[in-house]
Protein backbone atom coordinates (compact mmCIF):
# COMPACT_ATOMS: atom_id res chain seq x y z
CA UNK A 1 0.00 0.00 0.00
CA UNK A 2 2.93 2.46 0.60
CA UNK A 3 4.62 1.99 -2.48
CA UNK A 4 1.10 2.37 -4.18
CA UNK A 5 0.76 5.43 -2.36
CA UNK A 6 4.25 6.62 -3.73
CA UNK A 7 3.25 5.67 -7.07
CA UNK A 8 0.28 7.83 -6.96
CA UNK A 9 2.25 10.57 -5.38
CA UNK A 10 4.56 10.62 -7.82
CA UNK A 11 2.23 10.98 -10.95
CA UNK A 12 0.25 13.34 -9.21
CA UNK A 13 3.48 15.76 -8.28
CA UNK A 14 5.49 14.72 -11.60
CA UNK A 15 7.93 13.24 -9.95
CA UNK A 16 10.51 10.35 -11.26
CA UNK A 17 10.15 7.25 -8.95
CA UNK A 18 12.44 3.99 -8.59
CA UNK A 19 11.44 1.69 -6.18
CA UNK A 20 13.65 -1.90 -4.43
CA UNK A 21 11.97 -3.97 -2.79
CA UNK A 22 13.58 -6.23 -0.62
CA UNK A 23 12.99 -9.34 0.76
CA UNK A 24 14.39 -10.07 4.01
CA UNK A 25 16.87 -8.01 5.04
CA UNK A 26 20.18 -9.96 6.68
CA UNK A 27 23.75 -9.39 6.80
CA UNK A 28 25.86 -6.90 8.75
CA UNK A 29 24.12 -3.71 10.92
CA UNK A 30 25.41 -0.88 11.49
CA UNK A 31 25.46 -0.68 15.25
CA UNK A 32 23.26 -2.43 18.02
CA UNK A 33 19.92 -1.14 17.21
CA UNK A 34 18.46 -3.34 14.48
CA UNK A 35 15.11 -4.56 13.19
CA UNK A 36 13.67 -8.15 12.88
CA UNK A 37 15.10 -9.61 10.64
CA UNK A 38 18.60 -9.89 12.34
CA UNK A 39 16.27 -10.55 15.66
CA UNK A 40 15.38 -13.62 14.35
CA UNK A 41 18.87 -13.96 13.68
CA UNK A 42 19.76 -13.52 17.55
CA UNK A 43 16.81 -15.90 18.46
CA UNK A 44 18.43 -18.57 16.41
CA UNK A 45 22.04 -17.83 18.37
CA UNK A 46 20.32 -17.68 21.36
CA UNK A 47 19.40 -21.38 21.01
CA UNK A 48 16.43 -21.12 23.39
CA UNK A 49 13.77 -22.62 21.00
CA UNK A 50 14.56 -26.75 20.38
CA UNK A 51 13.28 -26.58 17.00
CA UNK A 52 11.82 -24.08 14.34
CA UNK A 53 9.16 -23.32 11.62
CA UNK A 54 9.88 -25.21 8.54
CA UNK A 55 9.79 -21.63 6.71
CA UNK A 56 11.37 -21.11 3.53
CA UNK A 57 12.75 -17.48 3.57
CA UNK A 58 13.77 -15.39 0.25
CA UNK A 59 16.81 -13.15 2.09
CA UNK A 60 18.97 -10.58 0.52
CA UNK A 61 22.31 -8.93 2.27
CA UNK A 62 21.79 -5.19 3.15
CA UNK A 63 25.17 -4.20 1.34
CA UNK A 64 22.89 -5.85 -2.30
CA UNK A 65 20.05 -3.31 -0.99
CA UNK A 66 22.07 -0.31 -0.57
CA UNK A 67 24.47 -1.34 -3.95
CA UNK A 68 20.67 -1.81 -5.98
CA UNK A 69 19.53 1.48 -4.22
CA UNK A 70 22.80 3.51 -5.67
CA UNK A 71 22.99 2.13 -8.90
CA UNK A 72 19.00 3.07 -9.34
CA UNK A 73 20.00 6.50 -9.24
CA UNK A 74 22.82 6.00 -11.00
CA UNK A 75 21.05 4.42 -14.30
CA UNK A 76 18.56 6.55 -16.07
CA UNK A 77 16.71 3.57 -17.56
CA UNK A 78 15.90 2.50 -14.44
CA UNK A 79 13.41 5.51 -13.54
CA UNK A 80 9.95 4.64 -13.61
CA UNK A 81 10.92 1.14 -12.79
CA UNK A 82 10.28 -1.84 -9.68
CA UNK A 83 12.95 -3.75 -8.65
CA UNK A 84 12.97 -6.82 -6.28
CA UNK A 85 15.87 -7.73 -4.87
CA UNK A 86 17.01 -11.18 -3.35
CA UNK A 87 20.00 -13.60 -3.49
CA UNK A 88 18.48 -16.79 -2.69
CA UNK A 89 16.26 -18.31 -0.67
CA UNK A 90 16.66 -20.83 2.97
CA UNK A 91 14.82 -22.54 4.99
CA UNK A 92 14.98 -21.44 9.12
CA UNK A 93 16.33 -25.05 10.03
CA UNK A 94 18.81 -24.38 7.70
CA UNK A 95 19.36 -21.00 9.63
CA UNK A 96 20.86 -23.16 12.37
CA UNK A 97 22.39 -25.68 10.82
CA UNK A 98 24.69 -22.89 8.66
CA UNK A 99 25.05 -21.35 12.45
CA UNK A 100 26.06 -24.36 14.10
CA UNK A 101 28.93 -24.89 11.89
CA UNK A 102 30.65 -21.85 12.32
CA UNK A 103 30.17 -21.72 16.27
CA UNK A 104 29.84 -25.42 17.05
CA UNK A 105 29.61 -24.70 20.79
CA UNK A 106 26.09 -23.27 20.88
CA UNK A 107 23.41 -24.86 21.16
CA UNK A 108 21.08 -24.24 17.95
CA UNK A 109 17.64 -24.95 16.78
CA UNK A 110 18.27 -27.35 13.59
CA UNK A 111 15.08 -28.93 13.47
CA UNK A 112 11.60 -28.52 12.34
CA UNK A 113 8.86 -28.39 14.74
CA UNK A 114 5.47 -30.37 13.91
CA UNK A 115 2.46 -28.06 12.84
CA UNK A 116 0.93 -29.41 16.07
CA UNK A 117 3.51 -28.24 18.02
CA UNK A 118 3.60 -25.00 16.33
CA UNK A 119 -0.40 -24.22 16.55
CA UNK A 120 -0.39 -25.03 20.09
CA UNK A 121 2.75 -22.60 20.84
CA UNK A 122 1.11 -19.66 18.21
CA UNK A 123 -1.18 -19.33 21.23
CA UNK A 124 1.54 -17.66 23.47
CA UNK A 125 4.10 -16.78 20.86
CA UNK A 126 2.82 -13.94 18.41
CA UNK A 127 6.14 -14.57 16.23
CA UNK A 128 4.88 -18.35 15.76
CA UNK A 129 1.39 -17.21 15.60
CA UNK A 130 2.67 -14.78 12.58
CA UNK A 131 4.43 -17.19 10.58
CA UNK A 132 1.90 -20.08 10.43
CA UNK A 133 0.69 -19.25 7.25
CA UNK A 134 4.02 -19.98 5.59
CA UNK A 135 5.06 -23.03 7.41
CA UNK A 136 5.86 -25.31 4.82
CA UNK A 137 6.51 -23.21 1.97
CA UNK A 138 9.75 -22.21 0.30
CA UNK A 139 9.52 -18.63 -0.50
CA UNK A 140 10.67 -17.57 -3.81
CA UNK A 141 11.89 -13.77 -4.85
CA UNK A 142 12.50 -13.37 -8.78
CA UNK A 143 15.97 -10.80 -9.42
CA UNK A 144 16.08 -11.46 -12.74
CA UNK A 145 15.58 -7.45 -13.58
CA UNK A 146 17.81 -6.48 -10.53
CA UNK A 147 20.32 -8.49 -12.18
CA UNK A 148 20.22 -7.84 -15.38
CA UNK A 149 19.18 -4.11 -15.56
CA UNK A 150 21.66 -2.79 -12.17
CA UNK A 151 24.27 -5.51 -12.79
CA UNK A 152 23.97 -7.15 -9.22
CA UNK A 153 25.27 -10.17 -8.64
CA UNK A 154 24.01 -11.01 -5.33
CA UNK A 155 25.44 -12.20 -1.88
CA UNK A 156 24.83 -15.34 -1.14
CA UNK A 157 22.07 -15.87 1.64
CA UNK A 158 24.35 -18.16 3.13
CA UNK A 159 27.29 -15.46 4.06
CA UNK A 160 24.17 -12.70 4.85
CA UNK A 161 22.91 -15.22 7.79
CA UNK A 162 26.89 -15.36 8.48
CA UNK A 163 27.51 -11.92 8.62
CA UNK A 164 24.52 -10.80 10.66
CA UNK A 165 25.42 -13.60 13.24
CA UNK A 166 29.18 -12.58 13.35
CA UNK A 167 27.90 -8.88 14.01
CA UNK A 168 25.75 -9.97 16.73
CA UNK A 169 28.65 -12.41 18.16
CA UNK A 170 31.53 -10.16 17.98
CA UNK A 171 29.80 -7.26 19.72
CA UNK A 172 27.98 -9.94 23.09
CA UNK A 173 24.57 -9.18 21.90
CA UNK A 174 23.98 -12.80 21.77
Amino acid sequence: MAERLAWDIAAREGLRLTTINPSFILGPPLDDRFGSSVGLVRRVLRGRDPMVPRLGISLVDVRDVALAHRRALERAGTVGERFAVAGGSLWLTDWGRILKEIYPRRRMPTRAAPLPILRILALFDREIRAALPAVGQMEQVASDKARRVLGIDFIAPREALIAAAGVLVSRGLV
